[in-house]
């Protein structure tokens, strides 16, 4: 199972200066919640804004084609996107892309899932949210909280 996970303000903002333009508690911790123990998947700048380390509790693959010294046991470093969708697409198990935008677009059309969460408030980016089309997606569950909500969407079968 392919699931892409993502935070956005309600005009499509995902990120400003190579980062999250917010710093909200309560939404981290819903990403930390629906992302450990699991495999998460990212693009290089999303590795570089996490200061270079893995993400604890989860196996952490980073596409790149630039070299990378860092060894860890929960990191795989890669360059080739199509085959780890390929490998979870038809499985069980759940790899969730984590960002960034190259990465959204690349991985959406075999996407089984998004988790994305809409911030209320409004902030400045450069970077928006990968475009989809609902009519391919199912709205399968919404979570309310004080600054943001979280939509689930499957993909029609």
């Amino acid at each position: 199972m392919v699931t892409l996970i993502w935070a956005q303000t309600l005009n499509g903002v995902i990120g400003f200066e190579g980062k999250l333009p917010w710093n909200i508690k309560e939404e981290m911790q819903h990403f930390v919640k629906s992302t450990k123990h699991k495999t998460v998947l990212m693009g290089r700048n999303t590795w570089d804004s996490l200061k270079l380390k893995p993400l604890p509790k989860r196996t952490n693959i980073v596409i790149t084609s630039r070299p990378m010294d860092l060894t860890d046991e929960n990191l795989k470093v890669d360059n080739n996107l199509e085959k780890w969708l390929k490998d979870f697409k038809n499985s069980q198990e759940e790899i969730i892309i984590i960002g960034g935008k190259k990465i959204f677009d690349a991985s959406l059309n075999d996407a089984d899932k998004l988790i994305i969460s809409y911030i209320y408030e409004e902030y400045k980016g450069d970077v928006f949210a990968p475009e989809f089309d609902l009519n391919n997606f199912d709205l399968t569950d919404t979570q309310k909280f004080t600054e943001f909500e979280v939509r689930t969407y499957e993909r029609k079968k």
